[in-house]
């Protein structure tokens, strides 16, 4: 089962549902939430979520001019899978559809699995347009060497990831931060908990920062 983290219903927010391929021939739909051409983020769900999971950041984001395109990795919701069982191209194929839209700065963030599908698109290719990337505790995937991306890495202390997380995180080259939380709320589930509005916060600062 998925788990929707919506703050509003979808009759309130403003995005419309696209589709496109993938290099392997898969298809993914996405909710596009439009903004300035500043910066376009791409948020990716974890195991248990699904697209709507982010609708509540998108939403926010929004608010604040900023585009989103959030995903339903292959096999979820309307997701078709390919040729192949990586996720990574879903990930690269959000990125293209967003450049074909005009942006040319762009962001990652996911969750979990969604955060290992970044992890796994960025050793595949580096695109110039990729600006920064938000990983709540990935499970999986190798450091970021890129030196010009900006990354921030989350996670909590308690959490069965937490030492391969810091690994990444000391492993990726600069310019990076690493903000731990205290319990065991893994990823996307941080915003069940007390740091709900904290973690929203960080996000939200550090994507809109120069």
């Amino acid at each position: 089962m998925s788990i929707n983290f919506q703050v509003n219903t979808e009759e309130t927010l403003d995005f419309k549902l696209v589709s496109f391929s993938t290099q392997d021939d898969g298809i993914i739909e996405a909710s596009f939430f439009e903004g300035n051409k500043d910066l376009a983020v791409v948020f990716a769900h974890g195991a248990v979520f699904n697209k709507e999971s982010w609708y509540f950041m998108a939403d926010h984001l929004q608010s604040k001019g900023i585009a989103s395109l959030c995903i339903d990795f292959r096999g979820y919701g309307n997701s078709k899978k390919g040729n192949t069982t990586n996720r990574a191209f879903d990930i690269l194929s959000a990125v293209d559809y967003l450049k074909k839209e005009g942006y040319d700065s762009i962001a990652l963030v996911g969750g979990s699995m969604g955060g290992a599908a970044i992890l796994n698109a960025l050793e595949l290719e580096m695109d110039i347009s990729l600006k920064k990337v938000i990983l709540l505790a990935p499970a999986g995937g190798k450091a970021i060497s890129s030196e010009t991306i900006e990354k921030l890495i989350v996670v909590s202390e308690g959490e069965g990831l937490f030492k391969k997380v810091n690994q990444i995180f000391n492993e990726s080259n600069p310019p990076k931060q690493l903000k731990t939380f205290k319990g065991s709320f893994h990823a996307q589930h941080l915003f069940k908990s007390e740091y709900r509005d904290e973690l929203i916060k960080l996000i939200t600062d550090f994507l809109i920062s120069n």
